[in-house]
């Protein structure tokens, strides 16, 4: 959904194209396609709207991201198409905070990019999966990205900030971004493929401590759910953190893969699933 308004939607469709939905009716929630985007040879996989609402990602089968820039009433226009990765990409998703993208590939990697003089770049590659990596989340603040592959493990990134010096003189710097693996959780969690995750902040009813990062919700293709602790260890850094299994749901959709995990954004402890029954369902976690 677009996060500005909430008066649009963005669907990634089979035949290659990404459809703009908008709202034609407050109390109907009926809406129309305003707005069609072609490009991808095939397959379009995820769309995903920046948080600002002026920029769209798309990937595709076609092992490429496009980045889309809004000109207004319904109007999109191509601003990059990034064709680093080697096979399909999975997902894209953007930063909570700051203009960076990250997309998730059959090549078992992750990238992040940024906009750099006009034009996107890749500004790093992820790599520690040992294969596809499905899906990933932003913690809410946006210092960690957890990911999921089907190596059955969940992985746990920290963002740093670096500078490289780029000239002669010393007087400029182009500031770069990497990111460095701060936990692994094992895959005897699951016993198959995990396809998605989706981080929430914590559901306590009272301020949490500063130690508390929230928790992971991963959905897989052993037919659960598990949710996860996300903490910072007491008189730790930020690169030493606690993961730790707190609940699973067996069977959540019966004999089905789960294929999608989301937390609501705004009501901390919901969390929506979806699976290959074709069902949706909504949990609430309770402590």
């Amino acid at each position: 959904m677009e996060p500005t308004r909430g008066r649009a939607i963005a669907t990634a469709s089979f035949d290659g194209t990404t459809a703009i939905w908008e709202k034609t009716d407050e109390s109907a929630d009926s809406y129309e396609c305003v707005a069609t985007l072609e490009g991808h040879e095939n397959e379009a996989k995820c769309v995903a709207w920046a948080p600002s609402g002026q920029l769209l990602a798309t990937c595709g089968r076609d092992k490429s991201v496009w980045i889309w820039e809004s000109t207004g009433e319904g109007d999109f226009d191509c601003i990059s198409v990034l064709m680093e990765h080697a096979q399909d990409v999975k997902m894209v998703l953007w930063h909570p905070k700051q203009e960076l993208l990250a997309s998730f590939s059959y090549d078992d990697t992750i990238r992040i990019w940024k906009e750099d003089d006009d034009d996107w770049v890749s500004a790093s590659t992820i790599s520690g999966h040992t294969s596809t990596v499905w899906a990933g989340a932003f913690s809410p603040e946006g210092e960690y990205l957890a990911s999921v592959s089907d190596d059955r493990t969940v992985r746990v990134w920290m963002q740093n900030a670096v500078q490289e010096n780029s000239s002669e003189e010393g007087f400029y710097y182009r500031p770069d971004t990497s990111y460095k693996c701060v936990a692994v959780v094992p895959d005897s969690v699951h016993s198959r493929a995990i396809y998605s995750v989706s981080w929430c902040a914590s559901v306590a009813g009272e301020q949490s401590a500063d130690t508390d990062l929230g928790f992971l919700a991963t959905g897989s293709g052993d037919n659960s759910v598990r949710i996860l602790s996300v903490s910072r260890k007491e008189s730790a850094t930020a690169a030493d953190l606690d993961v730790a299994l707190v609940c699973t749901q067996e069977n959540a959709h019966g004999l089905s893969d789960i294929n999608c995990v989301q937390w609501n954004p705004k009501y901390p402890g919901w969390l929506a699933t979806s699976g290959d029954d074709g069902v949706i369902r909504i949990w609430h976690l309770e402590l």
